[in-house]
């Protein structure tokens, strides 16, 4: 018996779908299928696998990416699931492939690659944020001779798409910085543990 299941995670969330994922597994319901916000669950015993996400360095499709997917294969970890560059994987309770580890390590390098796509995200922001400011400055501090509705409509675009940036940079803020709290909470772990 399979089943569908529609949830929203998004990409700061990767733990919070991993545990689902656990969790459903814990009852009894086997991940099959992943795709974006789209799982496929057949019934099977409980606790039968173990459940992780894993961001690769190298888009799907190409040859590296495909020979770690080879390689985790012949470990005994299946793949049954992709999302941009989010491999689910899945491993059998009982053959013990995924070694805990290195969930520590693991989790830091997912941060790592969650913070670098932050960080490339707000220098796009910031770069529009200039252009936009650069726009609205230039439709009001020069006259260019340009009819009322274009300049009232550049007038606009350009008030409208700066307020839009400065809102998302207010959002994406509070999430950046709970990404670097891990980070360092990881590396504290880290130390630890060595």
């Amino acid at each position: 018996m399979n089943k569908t299941v529609f949830k929203k995670f998004f990409v700061w969330e990767y733990e919070k779908e991993e545990n689902w994922l656990n969790e459903m597994s814990k009852k009894g319901w086997q991940l099959i299928n992943a795709q974006l916000f789209k799982y496929v669950f057949e019934k099977g015993e409980p606790n039968e696998y173990d459940y992780r996400l894993e961001l690769l360095d190298n888009k799907l499709g190409t040859i590296k990416s495909e020979e770690y997917i080879n390689f985790l294969k012949d470990s005994n970890i299946e793949n049954v699931g992709r999302c941009c560059n989010w491999i689910y994987l899945r491993s059998k309770k009982s053959e013990g492939s995924f070694n805990n580890e290195n969930k520590l390590y693991n989790s830091l390098i997912k941060a790592i690659h969650i913070d670098n796509l932050y960080q490339s995200t707000r220098n796009i922001i910031l770069y529009f944020l200039i252009f936009s400011l650069l726009g609205l400055f230039l439709c009001q501090k020069l006259d260019l001779n340009i009819n009322d509705f274009l300049s009232g409509f550049l007038t606009g675009f350009f008030t409208g798409t700066t307020i839009a940036l400065s809102l998302f940079s207010l959002i994406i803020i509070p999430i950046t910085n709970k990404n670097k709290k891990k980070i360092t909470e990881y590396i504290k772990d880290l130390s630890v543990l060595e």
